[in-house]
C-alpha cells in the first residue's frame, strides 16, 4: 500500500474489496494501537517498580492528561472527516485549505494548554485530587502537558498517513518510539533511580523525536496535505467554523469519557488509593486487546468518509459490515493471547523493588476477570462508532459516549456498591456492563443509518 500515490490510494479506496482494504490498512494501525497501549503500559510498569502510590498517581494523572489530549484528538478526528470527504471527491484545493485550517486551530489550542502549566497545583486541588497524588504528580503532569502539545504534531501526521493509506509508516514510527521510550524509562528508573517525573520526561523526549521526523513530511510541497504557512495565517473564511462545528462533539465526547474515568477513579479511591492503580493496570492490560481490535475499525473511518464524499453509499455499508467482521475476529484472537499470557503479566505489575505484593496482584486479577470481557463490546461498539464518525454523525457519537459513561458506567457503579462488598469485583463488572451495554444502542443506530443510506442509494440509481 505504501507504493501507491495519494491519487492511487483514493481510487483503491473507492473500488477494492472492503475486507482486503480494512485488513491491509488496519493491520499496521492495529499494531500501532497495540504498541501505543504498550506505551501506556510501560509507564505503569515503571511506576509499579517504585510503589503502589506511584502507580496510582500515574494512573490518575494520565486520566487527566487524556482529557486534554481528547480535545486535540477530537479536533483532529472531526476535521479529518471533512478533509477526507474533499479528498474522496477529488477536490485537491479544498483538501489542502481545510488541512491548513486544522493546523491553525491546533496551534491556538496548544498555546492555551501551555498557559495552564503554572496553575497545575491549583487545578489539581480544585478537582479534589488526593494530597499524596499532588505531591507526587505535579511535576509529572506539567511535563505531560508539554508532551501532549508536542504529540499533536504526531496525531496530525498519523491522520494524514492514514488518509493516504500509508499505515505501514505509522507502525514503523511507533515501533521506533517504543524502543526509545523503553530505553529512556529504564535508564531513568532502573539505572538512575529517579521518580515518576522522569517517566513523563521520557514520554516528552520520545514524542519530540517522532515530531522531528513528522514535520518534514507534513511540509512536503508535493502532497495534497502539505502545510502552507500562508494558508495557516490566512485561511478561507468559514472553514474554521465548519471544522469546529463537526469536531466539537468529538472533542466533548472524548473529554467527557476521560472525565468519567476521573470520576470512576474518585469512587474507586473510596476503597483505598491503591484501588486506582489496580483499576488502571487492569484497564491497560485489557487495553492491549481492545487497542489491537480498534486498529481495524479505525481504518474503516477514513474509507467510509472517502466513499461517502464520492457518493458511493452502498459501498459505505459494505465497509461497515467488513469492519464488524474483521474487528470481531481480531478481538477473539487478541483475547485468546491475552488470557494465555495473563498469569505472568499481572504478577509483573504487582511487583515493586520491595518484591511481589500478593494482595495487590489479587486485586488486579479480580478486576481483570470481568474487565477483559469488555473487549467484546468494544469490538462491536468501536466498529459502529468509526462508521458514524466516517459519516460525520458526531452528535450521535457524542450522545452514545455520554450514554456509556453517565448511564452504563457511573450509575451502575453506584448501584453495584450496594450489592457487592468487594470493590475490585464491583469495578470489573462495571467495566464489563458499560462497554458491552453501550455497544447495543450503537449497533442499532448504525443499522438504522445503513437503511437510510440504502434508500439514498436506491433513489440515486
Amino acid at each position: 500500500m505504501r507504493g501507491l500515490s495519494e491519487t492511487g490510494f483514493r481510487e483503491r479506496s473507492l473500488s477494492a474489496s472492503p475486507y482486503v482494504l480494512i485488513i491491509q490498512v488496519g493491520m499496521p494501525l492495529a499494531v500501532f494501537a497495540l504498541f501505543a497501549a504498550l506505551f501506556s503500559l510501560l509507564d505503569t510498569a515503571m511506576a509499579s517498580h517504585l510503589g503502589t502510590i506511584d502507580v496510582s498517581t500515574v494512573a490518575y494523572m494520565n486520566q487527566l492528561r487524556m482529557i486534554l489530549n481528547s480535545i486535540g484528538t477530537g479536533l483532529g478526528t472531526g476535521s479529518m472527516i471533512l478533509i477526507n470527504r474533499a479528498y474522496g471527491a477529488g477536490d485537491k484545493e479544498k483538501t489542502n485549505e481545510l488541512m491548513n485550517t486544522l493546523i491553525r486551530l491546533m496551534l491556538i489550542l496548544s498555546a492555551a494548554f501551555l498557559l495552564m502549566i503554572p496553575f497545575v497545583p491549583f487545578l489539581l486541588k480544585a478537582i479534589r485530587t488526593p494530597d499524596e497524588f499532588i505531591a507526587e504528580g505535579t511535576a509529572y503532569f506539567r511535563i505531560l502537558i508539554v508532551a501532549t502539545v508536542v504529540n499533536f504534531v504526531n496525531l496530525i501526521y498519523i491522520n494524514v498517513e492514514k488518509s493516504r493509506g500509508r499505515t505501514g509508516v505509522i507502525m514503523i514510527a511507533n515501533l521506533s518510539m517504543m524502543v526509545l521510550k523503553f530505553i529512556l524509562s529504564a535508564l531513568f528508573i532502573y539505572v538512575l533511580d529517579k521518580g515518576i517525573a522522569y517517566i513523563a520526561l521520557a514520554t516528552l523526549i520520545t514524542y519530540a523525536s517522532c515530531a522531528i521526523y513528522a514535520l518534514p513530511h507534513l511540509f512536503d510541497r508535493k502532497s495534497i496535505f502539505c502545510i502552507r504557512p500562508s494558508l495557516v495565517l490566512r485561511p478561507r473564511k468559514g472553514y474554521a467554523k465548519s471544522l469546529i462545528n463537526l469536531s466539537y462533539p468529538v472533542a466533548v465526547e472524548d473529554s467527557a469519557f476521560s472525565l468519567g474515568k476521573v470520576i470512576v477513579n474518585s469512587i474507586a479511591a473510596s476503597y483505598g488509593a491503591e484501588m486506582i492503580g489496580a483499576l488502571g493496570i487492569s484497564n491497560n492490560v485489557s487495553g492491549l486487546a481492545a487497542s489491537f481490535e480498534n486498529g481495524y475499525s479505525d481504518a474503516s473511518s477514513a474509507i467510509v468518509s472517502q466513499n461517502y464524499g464520492a457518493g458511493k453509499y452502498g459501498r459505505v455499508i459494505k465497509v461497515y459490515k467488513a469492519s464488524l467482521v474483521v474487528t470481531f475476529v481480531a478481538c477473539f484472537a487478541a483475547l485468546s493471547l491475552l488470557y494465555a499470557a495473563s498469569d505472568w503479566i499481572i504478577p509483573f505489575f504487582a511487583t515493586s523493588k520491595d518484591g511481589l505484593d500478593a494482595g495487590f496482584m489479587d486485586t488486579i486479577r479480580r478486576i481483570f476477570i470481568y474487565d477483559s470481557l469488555s473487549c467484546l463490546g468494544i469490538a462491536f461498539g468501536g466498529a459502529g462508532m468509526d462508521f458514524l464518525l466516517g459519516l460525520g454523525r458526531t452528535r450521535i457519537t457524542l450522545f452514545l459516549n455520554f450514554l456509556k459513561i453517565f448511564v452504563f458506567r457511573i450509575p451502575v457503579l453506584f448501584i453495584l456498591q450496594h450489592f457487592i462488598s468487594d470493590g475490585a469485583t464491583a469495578l470489573g463488572i462495571m467495566m464489563m456492563i458499560s462497554n458491552c451495554g453501550a455497544a447495543i444502542p450503537t449497533t442499532l443506530i448504525c443499522i438504522a443509518i445503513a437503511r437510510e443510506l440504502r434508500e439514498k442509494e436506491r433513489m440515486q440509481g
